[in-house]
């Protein structure tokens, strides 16, 4: 898996995957998605283990690695949903620890910008509990509370907790037309699977709440007023080419810096751009295509460097 990864990384960066291929395994494994399944849940989930955590201002970057070595980098805000599976409770970012199983769910209907490691913010987040035994699962369910994917049925008792998006407890009326997030553990062995929660969460659905049109924004002008200082009083020449702080510089201009220790390197990231980039090689990934350094960007005192020239690309976006 670790190889295909790496090819479809590769694809990626290139925009182009081998025709060939592609229509032999399409011939191959048809796959056929029928209407109920398509429309039992609003939401895309992703299970892997936390490798990285980044904290910013008002958001934290979370790397998650599944079993097939493959990565989805989180931007967790202060709106997405923090919760433990086995007790159930909320929890905050500052919770999130390296090495703990995450489930992240996030809206398949948004925008999502076609990069690899793919970037998204989920609107719930759920950290499997070593102790305590838990499931999650999100989606629509029907009047009699079975699931539209047929894959489980609730029978709500006094017990189960109800609320709503907010954490507000709620009447059994307030579920009618939501999605659902139901925690619970034992489920019966009938077709299909029996359970009786320990609490239902009603979901607000982001996507059908947003205006029909936006009038757009000004962007906003990258701040480069301090960029001379910092370069100034933290630069080294290397084969007559000014070598300039990658963190430093990104950050000031409001870029996102992820180190990526597996490719030796940093994934720099704002809204549609995305730079992957390796220490110790001229080439980097932008986007779909692929750029060159003047210098090959090094470790120098802790920190990474790359080429002057990198600046003005930044500047560009």
């Amino acid at each position: 898996m670790k190889k295909f990864g790496t090819i479809a990384l590769a694809a990626l960066l290139t925009g182009s995957m081998v025709g060939g291929y592609t229509a032999h395994a399409q011939e191959e494994q048809p796959q056929v998605i029928s209407a109920k399944e398509e429309d039992a849940t609003n939401y895309m989930n992703f299970t892997g283990v936390i490798k990285e955590i980044e904290k910013g201002n008002k958001e934290i970057l979370v790397t998650l690695e599944n079993e097939d070595e493959m990565i989805m980098i989180l931007r967790i805000t202060d709106e997405s949903l923090l919760f433990n599976s086995g007790t159930t409770k909320s929890i905050e970012k500052t919770d999130l620890k390296k090495g703990a199983m995450v489930e992240a769910y996030y809206d398949k209907n948004k925008p999502m910008i076609l990069i690899y490691p793919a970037q998204v913010t989920p609107e719930i987040v759920v950290v499997k509990d070593d102790d305590v035994f838990g499931e999650v699962k999100i989606a629509k369910f029907d009047k009699d509370y079975l699931s539209l994917d047929g894959k489980l049925k609730l029978n709500l008792s006094e017990e189960t907790v109800l609320l709503n998006q907010q954490g507000k407890v709620i009447k059994e009326k307030g579920l009618e037309g939501k999605e659902l997030a139901v925690f619970y553990d034992a489920t019966t062995r009938s077709l299909p699977p029996q359970t009786s929660p320990s609490k239902v969460i009603a979901l607000d659905y982001v996507t059908e709440e947003l205006p029909e049109t936006e009038t757009p924004s000004e962007p906003e002008k990258p701040d480069t007023s301090k960029m001379d200082e910092i370069i100034k009083n933290d630069h080294y020449m290397k084969n007559g080419v000014k070598m300039i702080p990658l963190r430093k510089v990104a950050e000031q201009l409001g870029y996102h810096v992820l180190s990526q220790p597996k490719i030796n390197g940093a994934l720099v990231t704002l809204e549609n751009s995305s730079f992957t980039i390796t220490r110790g090689d001229k080439k980097y990934g932008y986007n779909k295509s692929i750029q060159s350094f003047e210098v090959a960007p090094e470790l120098k005192g802790m920190k990474t460097y790359v080429s002057e020239d990198f600046l003005e690309l930044l500047i560009k976006n």
